[in-house]
């Protein structure tokens, strides 16, 4: 990988810009700038998602000029900024895809749903479905409280492995900011939740639940004790994982809770 001089890539990237509203010229202009930053090349490591992605190792310095070049010429063509962003998105390079998130958060709040949506069915690694979770759907919540719901609510009834782990992702990002008001949605949600979870979908569980064991912990042991007692696979872990931090009061309910299922 070369080494970055600021004037040459500001030629370059200029050169990228310039081809912005040619989507097949900006794919090419763009994977060239990538490609010359490139350090490494490697399969993607998404667990069990589908995709063969490339991760090139572009240093975040490249990608954040590209994403504010791209950023600043989408402002000023709206619709030439949805021709790039799904452009981009069709590369098999993982940099590339990450730029087209960042040109998604140009669009209208009200069209992001069905874009994030799909391109969580293509994503093939984790960091993908968690820049959509904390960029497009974090905008969506931002904006549109009762829309990003919505679009919760859907991507859990889908039952689609990686739509679901962005729901839980998407939960782990708005958890400290969800008004209190809101919580039954949150835990309504939860009950929907895919009952064996490893990875990142396993991870955000936990952390939702840790955070809304601080906030909200009647709530949670309540959502905690219910899951159990359905005999809800995995749920017995999950209260084991998260338990310590929940006051003495729920801590008791939850180890009787274990322990009757445990019984059965």
């Amino acid at each position: 990988m070369p080494a970055i001089d600021p004037s040459r890539l500001e030629k370059q990237v200029r050169a990228v810009m310039e081809a912005f509203a040619d989507p097949p010229r900006l794919r090419s202009r763009c994977l060239d700038v990538l490609e010359f930053y490139a350090s490494r090349v490697r399969s993607s490591g998404g667990e069990g998602r589908r995709g063969a992605g490339r991760a090139l190792g572009v240093p975040a310095a490249v990608l954040r000029e590209l994403e504010r070049g791209l950023r600043t010429a989408a402002a000023a063509e709206g619709h030439a900024a949805a021709m790039a962003a799904e452009t981009l998105w069709t590369t098999s390079v993982q940099e590339a895809r990450l730029l087209a998130i960042a040109l998604l958060e140009r669009q209208p709040v009200d069209d992001l749903p069905e874009w994030v949506r799909a391109w969580a069915q293509a994503a093939d690694d984790a960091l993908l479905l968690e820049r959509l979770a904390s960029g497009p759907l974090r905008l969506i919540r931002q904006s549109n409280a009762d829309l990003f719901w919505r679009t919760l609510a859907a991507c859990f009834e889908s039952r689609e492995p990686s739509q679901m782990t962005l729901g839980l992702l998407a939960l782990q990002d708005a958890i400290a900011r969800v008004d209190a008001a809101d919580l039954p949605r949150l835990f309504a949600l939860l009950t929907q939740a895919p009952p064996l979870q490893v990875g990142d979908a396993w991870r955000a569980h936990v952390a939702v639940l840790r955070e809304t064991a601080r906030r909200s912990p009647a709530e949670a042991a309540r959502y905690l004790v219910d899951e159990i007692e359905r005999g809800r696979p995995g749920a017995g872990r999950l209260a084991r994982q998260v338990i310590e931090e929940f006051p003495t009061r729920q801590q008791e309910a939850l180890r009787q809770s274990l322990r009757t299922h445990a019984a059965k």
